[in-house]
């Protein structure tokens, strides 16, 4: 009889269920969500109003992830594009969060067709933090005392009043401006926000729309003068500046939000967790003192489902103002 037969097939048997284990064994053994260092990416340089944002969302969330440090890592540049592929070149683990804006999930996609990620199929929207009107502001020693003069300038001598832009957002916000009262400018594009302030402030170029947050600090020491905000209504910072609408465009209305995302590849648990946990820690004062009093913002904290719903209508309205308007990048 023949005993290596049965024991060559019981040792095949074995050798095959051992490595059908192995995957099973390797995954309880790995480490549960979150077991080391969370990196916030942010797609603006240090120092701007998403960065500060993002910070100190970055230390508040660090006790609801089991006290996980946190870091932040700046990829400015191509309009956040650098900021995105930075995360979709990292494992689909949770342990990259990249801050998002209109820029990144809207405007984008809406008008470069050569942009490298699918905002819809490679992100995952987790959690908003907060919404804010802009200002349109021009330098202390511009002649432009208010949105009309400015206006009236444009009108004049079409491409002879300056427009900084550093997102497309921000820039398609100035040619909706643009559109409705009937003027032409001449658009000069910026890398960051500071390089915009530092030039408005030498009277390299006259007109911008900023964050109030980001603002707010420069109208106070007369460095900047603010001429308009995009709100709906008056900004409680700025109460004795005229909306937009007041100053003749009816319509008129530009709101930033920005939120927090990851991978879509990344486990739902993950994402789950990670959405809790950033919720918890937006929902402390010091969050909602800073967001309000510091940054002259709206506290606007969402999850992920609503977070999705407010990027679809946002993608809808800015499809439907790029049939009036030329929002292509040129």
């Amino acid at each position: 009889m023949n005993y290596l037969k049965p024991l060559n097939l019981l040792g095949a048997a074995l050798t095959a269920l051992a490595t059908f284990a192995l995957p099973l064994q390797q995954a309880q053994a790995a480490d549960p969500f979150p077991s080391h260092p969370v990196r916030f990416i942010v797609p603006l340089g240090p120092g701007s109003g998403s960065d500060t944002i993002t910070r100190l969302v970055a230390k508040l969330v660090t006790p609801e992830l089991q006290g996980q440090s946190t870091f932040i890592d700046n990829k400015p540049g191509a309009d956040a594009v650098l900021a995105v592929q930075a995360l979709l070149a990292s494992p689909a683990d949770g342990y990259s969060v990249l801050m998002l804006s209109p820029s990144s999930m809207v405007i984008n996609p809406l008008i470069n067709d050569s942009l490298p990620y699918d905002a819809q199929k490679d992100l995952r929207p987790v959690a908003t933090m907060l919404r804010s009107a802009a200002v349109l502001v021009t330098g202390a020693s511009s002649p432009y005392k208010t949105y009309a003069e400015a206006m009236a300038a444009a009108k004049k001598s079409p491409r002879t009043v300056s427009m900084a832009s550093y997102s497309n957002h921000y820039r398609i916000g100035a040619l909706m401006l643009q559109q409705g009262a009937g003027v032409e400018f001449n658009y000069i594009p910026y890398k960051t926000p500071g390089q915009v302030q530092s030039d408005l402030m030498g009277g390299q170029v006259d007109l911008a729309l900023l964050d109030v947050g980001g603002a707010l600090p420069l109208i106070a020491s007369g460095k900047v003068r603010a001429l308009a905000v995009t709100g709906k209504e008056r900004h409680p910072k700025l109460a004795n500046v005229p909306t937009v609408r007041e100053s003749g465009q009816p319509n008129y209305d530009l709101y930033v939000w920005i939120g927090l995302g990851v991978a879509a590849r990344t486990p739902e648990p993950v994402v789950k967790t990670l959405e809790a946990a950033l919720l918890k820690a937006m929902a402390q004062p010091e969050f909602k003192t800073y967001v309000t009093e510091t940054a002259g913002a709206e506290v606007y904290t969402v999850g992920s489902k609503e977070m999705e719903e407010l990027i679809a209508s946002e993608t809808a309205r800015y499809r439907a103002l790029s049939k009036q308007v030329d929002i292509s990048q040129k």
